[in-house]
């Protein structure tokens, strides 16, 4: 058999007898903890500042959430009381 065929048969069949690893609890803790790695990208620039926070944003939202929030409350909150007041004792 010539050299070529010879390598030629060897390379398949090293493919065909796949070798698999086993399974490693630690190896793949490893790599879960290893993806929350902070890169590159994600770091905080030195050369310059950081940018400053449009605090009306958050307010303005937090207006209007409370502008429907507390009224809602005090309605879902003050029916019994409004109820004993209406009803008087009227009800048995």
């Amino acid at each position: 058999m010539s050299p070529v065929i010879a390598r030629a048969a060897m390379r398949a069949a090293a493919m065909r007898t796949v070798t698999r690893r086993q399974f490693s609890m630690i190896q793949s803790m490893r790599s879960f903890a290893r993806s929350f790695e902070s890169h590159p990208f994600e770091r905080l620039p030195v050369s310059t500042p950081t940018h400053a926070l449009d605090w009306s944003l958050p307010i303005k939202g937090l207006a209007k959430k409370s502008a429907l929030y507390f009224p809602f409350m005090a309605v879902f909150l003050g029916w019994p009381l409004v109820a004993a007041t209406v009803a008087n004792g009227h009800i048995q």
